[in-house]
């Protein structure tokens, strides 16, 4: 089986409400579907995530493409380790991680096709065939975050997510406010987004002490990893690092500098399945519990997720999505949750979806004439939002 063209299209979907963090707001997802034809008539789907951009990774993936045609799907390793260290982005990891992700988790679902096996059979075989997810709770006045919370719990969820780090006043309403409408026996998670200094860290997240979090996520600078140890030390709740935890390297000095209690990352951030498989595998060695981060996934990086996260024995906490937000998807058979909050393993060869020609005519028509959802669109003004 050897690659014979790449297919890359652009899209953008609207979300069904605004998310806002620390960087702005977001207003929709717009990654690269990624198609890989071959000799034998098999096509492998992967995702680029447009992150920061959707034109400049849709560059970059293209200026990849020379460097798989004519290639066996089955050789990751030698695909993947020409791309970083004979093309260059071994220089530009975070960059080239974000493109050649959505590469190799279509080898993947070439492998997995031509196998007629699921991926995750081809990576250790599942350990759950069901992944539970967090409900994300919206920025909001307090009474308006009490009735989604109230919501979510009845729909079956067990973990709320915020966002915080925008306004310290605010954010401790809203975890307040979350926790009373959750109650005791739920677990509550925030994520700052790097929005504090050490100092600020230390104090904010010991003032959220009585609301019992299940951690807080990303508390300092992602560089700072000395930081974040630090803070750990000083305070008693669950740090987890994901903008820290970028590169498999970083997580290997989480691990050296005791900075975290909890990785979060993802197959885009580490630069595909079989390196976010490395780094479950390099964490569970340490004790340490691994969720799957997203940037913003569409149902087939989704689908390439649950592949590799179901065959992790350290999944013990809800992951990360954002199909919570999606106005639509572009895969037939959208995910569903179950009265759990989790998400069924695809079962069918390879990553187990199949894109709808629809729908992706009507995502990608969207990115041609409306352009990209950025990820850091413009700040929120707290101020003009009003709490009681």
């Amino acid at each position: 089986m050897k690659i014979t063209a790449v297919r890359l299209t652009p899209v953008s979907i609207p979300f069904k409400q605004t998310e806002i963090w620390h960087y702005g707001k977001r207003d929709g997802i717009s990654n690269i579907i990624i198609e890989l034809e071959t000799d034998i008539g098999l096509t492998g789907l992967g995702e680029a995530v447009g992150f920061p951009s959707a034109p400049l990774i849709a560059k970059v993936v293209e200026s990849m493409v020379p460097s798989l045609i004519g290639q066996d799907p089955h050789h990751v390793e030698k695909i993947t380790t020409n791309l970083y260290m004979h093309r260059g982005w071994h220089y530009f990891r975070y960059i080239g991680n974000c493109a050649i992700a959505g590469l190799e988790m279509a080898l993947w679902d070439l492998i997995g096709k031509a196998a007629d096996q699921p991926v995750c059979n081809l990576l250790g075989g599942p350990v759950m065939e069901r992944v539970p997810f967090y409900y994300p709770v919206p920025f909001r006045r307090p009474e308006e975050i009490m009735e989604c919370v109230r919501l979510a719990v009845t729909k079956g969820f067990n973990t709320m997510y915020l966002k915080v780090g925008i306004n310290e006043r605010e954010d401790l309403a809203m975890v307040a406010a979350t926790r009373e409408a959750a109650g005791p026996d739920i677990n509550v998670r925030v994520d700052a987004n790097e929005a504090w200094t050490q100092t600020e860290a230390i104090r904010i997240i010991r003032l959220l002490e009585p609301y019992d979090l299940e951690f807080v996520e990303q508390p300092v600078n992602m560089y700072d990893i000395d930081a974040m140890a630090r803070v750990r030390l000083a305070v008693r709740t669950p740090i987890a690092a994901n903008q820290t935890s970028w590169l498999e390297y970083q997580v290997m000095d989480i691990i050296r500098r005791q900075a975290a209690d909890v990785i979060l990352t993802d197959q885009h951030q580490v630069g595909g399945l079989l390196a976010f498989k490395k780094v479950c595998a390099l964490s569970a060695l340490a004790g340490i519990p691994v969720l799957k981060h997203t940037f913003g996934d569409l149902g087939i990086s989704t689908a390439a997720g649950l592949q590799v996260i179901c065959t992790s024995s350290n999944l013990t906490m809800a992951s990360q999505t954002h199909l919570h937000f999606l106005a639509h998807d572009i895969i037939k058979k959208p995910f569903q949750f179950d009265d759990g909050g989790a998400l069924a393993v695809p079962q069918g060869p390879g990553l187990g979806v199949e894109l709808d020609p629809d729908l992706i005519q009507e995502a990608h028509t969207r990115y041609l004439s409306e352009g990209e959802y950025s990820p850091f669109g413009p700040s929120l003004a707290t101020d003009n939002i009003k709490h009681a």
